[in-house]
Parts: C-alpha cells; sequence; structure tokens
C-alpha cells in the first residue's frame, strides 16, 4: 500500500456500523477489551456499562494542540429496539448472503460501534482497528447480522469472519451497488459506496450490453485502487477498461444516486484523444 499523502485525500468519514442481535447482546467491557487487545496491542477501558469506550495507546494521532491522543472505539447499546425497516436499502443492496431477509427479520436488539478521534491514522491503521472491532464482537457471540453503515449493505457475520481469514481486506468495507435506470430502458448504473470513510470518491459507471459482474469487479477495484493511493485519478485521466485494451475516460462529478458526495465518473466509451492514465 502506497504511503499516505494528505493532499490528495478529502476530511475522512467517521467508519461506524451496527450489529443487529436477535437477543439482547451480552457485552462485559473487560473482556471485550482483553480480546481487543490480543489484536491491537495496548487496550484501556475508559468507560462500561450501556456505552463501553476502549482507548487504544498503540494508535495514536496527533493534534495542533495536543500530540499521541489515543484514538477510541465506542460500543452503544441503542435504547430502543431496532425496526427492520430501517434496513431497507442496505438490504437492496447486499448480493452475497441468500438468506439476508430472514437474517434481518429476526434482528430485534441493535449495537452503534463507532471510532472516535481516530480518523486521523493511516488508512491501514483504521482499517485493522475496524476489522479487530467486528471480529471480537463476532466471537463474542450473538450477533445475528451486520449493518455496514459507511458501505451501505448488510453482511452475514461468519461470511464476514471467512472472506477477512482468506485475504479480503475490503469486503464490507466498500460495496457495489446496482440500479436499473427506469426511463432508460437497457441502460444500469453501478456505483461504490465506503470511499468517503477514507476520505476518497466513490466511483460510478453508467452502462449497457456490459456483464453485469465483470462491472461490479472493475467498479470494486477502482474504488479500492482510490482508497489506497488517494484520490489520484485526475479530471481527464483515463484508466483501462474492462477488455484491457481500451481506455475509459474519467471526471468528478456529484453522485446520481444518494446518498450526495463526489464520485469518480468514468465512461465506458473508448476515449478519443486521452489523457494520462490515472
Amino acid at each position: 500500500m502506497a504511503p499516505p499523502n494528505p493532499e490528495l485525500r478529502m476530511a475522512p468519514d467517521m467508519w461506524a456500523f451496527e450489529a443487529l442481535y436477535a437477543h439482547p447482546a451480552m457485552l462485559d467491557g473487560e473482556t471485550l477489551r482483553a480480546a481487543l487487545a490480543e489484536r491491537l496491542g495496548a487496550v484501556d477501558l475508559v468507560a462500561d456499562g450501556d456505552t463501553i469506550l476502549l482507548a487504544l495507546r498503540d494508535y495514536c494521532v496527533d493534534y495542533s494542540d495536543k500530540k499521541g491522543v489515543p484514538s477510541e472505539v465506542a460500543i452503544i447499546r441503542a435504547g430502543e429496539p431496532m425496526a427492520p425497516t430501517d434496513y431497507a436499502s442496505a438490504l437492496e443492496q447486499t448480493w452475497d448472503w441468500p438468506e439476508k431477509e430472514s437474517a434481518l427479520a429476526q434482528c430485534q436488539h441493535c449495537v452503534l460501534v463507532s471510532e472516535f478521534m481516530g480518523r486521523g491514522l493511516s488508512v491501514p491503521e483504521r482499517l485493522e482497528i475496524l476489522q479487530a472491532v467486528m471480529h471480537v464482537l463476532i466471537e463474542n457471540g450473538g450477533v445475528t447480522a451486520i449493518s455496514q453503515t459507511n458501505a451501505g449493505c448488510l453482511l452475514n457475520p461468519q461470511r464476514y469472519l471467512q472472506a477477512h481469514a482468506e485475504g479480503f481486506v475490503y469486503y464490507g468495507v466498500v460495496n457495489v451497488r446496482f440500479f436499473n435506470i427506469s426511463n432508460r430502458p437497457g441502460e444500469m448504473l453501478m456505483d461504490s459506496l465506503g470511499g468517503a470513510t477514507f476520505g476518497v470518491p466513490d466511483v460510478q459507471l453508467l452502462f449497457s450490453e456490459m456483464d453485469p459482474a465483470e462491472v461490479s469487479r472493475f467498479v470494486f477495484n477502482t474504488s479500492v485502487y482510490l482508497v489506497e493511493h488517494g484520490n489520484v485519478i485526475a479530471d481527464g485521466h483515463t484508466v483501462a477498461g474492462i477488455d484491457g485494451h481500451s481506455k475509459w475516460a474519467c471526471k468528478h462529478l456529484d453522485a446520481l444516486v444518494e446518498p450526495e458526495r463526489l464520485v469518480v465518473d468514468i465512461d465506458p466509451h473508448p476515449a478519443e484523444g486521452a489523457g494520462q492514465g490515472g
């Protein structure tokens, strides 16, 4: 992974996800602290109870007025029962979990998990913390589904553990969404969601007469490239098309589908007089 270059990134969003349970979550601050310390080194239990706050002393951020501030992880029990209807859009954009509807229907309780004071860390560090926290909560037991807030999708907890064990670092962190264009028969849109967590634009591609599976891989891989390297694809740059030979032109635009955000729009038509590659 390339070293971070702040000039190539916008202010990153805070990462957050929701662990969804069929029964009240059994969470003990000291148990979670010890489990997280096995993965991330020195961890302090700052608060326990309905809100568990954990300080990661080996993952510190420097601020203008204070240096070496430990990043923190907040684990908060929701005060009200969850409503599966709140996750309708995430359900629609979850593609690899056939049992997603039945799993979500079982869920009644929600635990919100987020980073705190950690956005100044590097991309690899933030990913490491996010994945460690997800592992610890899943292995603690009882998680029926995970709503990956930043990526707009639901995750099967066991599939997440398997994918991570197989080396798919960005599984569940970046999601590719699919939309049919209602007033344009045969035209489709795919975009990514999750880039803003790391201060880079998402990717969108409007297309027809291409294999959606191939387009999905292309959008995912391009989005991961931006996450790893920063916003290095400038307006007028081109990227290699799916066939490996054509050059597709890129420019920054407002996203066609909510949430409102900046995206790199890729035109899947061979660029004439194209500029340099990204």
